[in-house]
């Protein structure tokens, strides 16, 4: 009778603690984000609700962002929500799955500014640009390959007050199982071309390689500082 009874206590205590995440609400969840994440004017639960805002140490990186639970998904063993959001009047749009093996993102489309993450490593904090970031990848999971591609989109300067836009990149990125990979950097358009390429290790959180800035005209407050630079060609070479 005692084993039972343990039994049927331990049952009672999962069941009560599932009870108490599927009506917890969000505002109590975001207790346990990075002091960096904050989720602004929470409303709703962990399975369907929305937010004003996030942001990335005090700057906004995406609005009106929502998730939806999909109840079907549980029929196939994972978790999933559809997550979607706005930045600059772009929609940025994911799905999070979540099986026993770990979290995966699918069909990921994001918006984002650059600022925020410039200023959260304290070698690039002072570098003064900013831009409009366009991420996307098919699938994005541990040890599983990577493909995805980041636009940059209006790269601009306060140190280049005559030029609105120093030019749109792109920067594709390929990782094996193990996280291991390269990236590859080309110029869409604008008058500071930027070509590169390099290594990537997200686990040792390592990233090497080479980039050549190019101006195609003379750029005040920025030419003096990429004259500096190695000359490589037609260009200037950046290397880390």
């Amino acid at each position: 009778m005692k084993t039972r009874s343990r039994r049927l206590l331990i049952l009672a205590f999962i069941a009560f603690a599932a009870f108490c995440v599927l009506r917890a609400p969000i505002s109590l969840l975001t207790l346990f984000l990075p002091h960096e994440v904050q989720l602004k004017n929470v409303e709703g639960s962990l399975w369907n609700g929305r937010a004003s805002a996030i942001g990335l140490g005090e700057l906004i990186v995406q609005e009106q962002v929502n998730w939806q639970f999909h109840p079907r998904a549980l029929l196939s063993g994972r978790l999933e929500w559809a997550i979607a959001g706005r930045f600059s009047e772009k929609s940025s749009a994911l799905t999070l799955a979540l099986r026993p093996g770990g979290a995966e993102l699918y069909d990921l489309s994001l918006y984002l500014p650059l600022e925020p993450f410039i200023a959260q490593n304290p070698r690039l904090k002072a570098v003064r640009i900013g831009a409009l970031l366009h991420a996307t990848a098919p699938r994005v999971a541990a040890n599983v390959p990577v493909s995805a591609s980041i636009d940059v989109d209006g790269l601009f300067s306060p140190m280049v007050p005559l030029a609105s836009q120093l030019g749109n990149y792109r920067f594709d990125l390929k990782l094996d199982a193990a996280g291991k990979g390269a990236w590859r950097a080309t110029t869409l358009a604008g008058i500071l071309a930027i070509s590169g390429d390099g290594s990537l290790d997200t686990k040792a959180q390592q990233i090497a390689g080479k980039l050549v800035l190019t101006p195609s005209t003379t750029l005040p407050g920025l030419s003096p500082a990429i004259s500096q630079l190695p000359r490589s060609g037609n260009g200037y070479l950046v290397t880390f």
